[in-house]
């Protein structure tokens, strides 16, 4: 009996992000990808608390996990600069790709 609530627990923990809405995508810069090792994080959403972290590949590529629905801002640090868009959570994946711009020397995101 313990062994089966053991198990049960076990598979409860390690399926937390099984039920977490996955942001996932690509961020570029021109027509190139990003370097790898560019912070990216998101709020949880009607917050100010980070929900998670991470940061891109060689590829550009970056995969973030939010538990709570809904609306979240998620932040791409480039050169030094928080650039900043809204999100949203939600069960299924959803992919945001992104590409950062330079008008006038001011640093932008937008979504592609």
């Amino acid at each position: 009996m313990r062994f089966v609530a053991l198990v049960v627990a076990s598979l409860t923990l390690s399926a937390t992000n099984a039920f977490a809405g996955k942001i996932f995508g690509d961020i570029s810069f021109g027509d190139k990808p990003v370097a790898a090792g560019i912070k990216v994080k998101v709020t949880k959403p009607g917050g100010a608390a980070v929900a998670d972290t991470a940061v891109t590949d060689k590829l550009g590529s970056y995969k973030l996990f939010v538990k709570e629905e809904g609306k979240a801002t998620l932040t791409v640090i480039y050169q030094g600069k928080a650039l900043e868009l809204s999100v949203f959570s939600n069960k299924e994946p959803t992919r945001y790709d992104f590409v950062v711009e330079k008008k006038d020397d001011k640093l932008t995101l937008r979504r592609k």
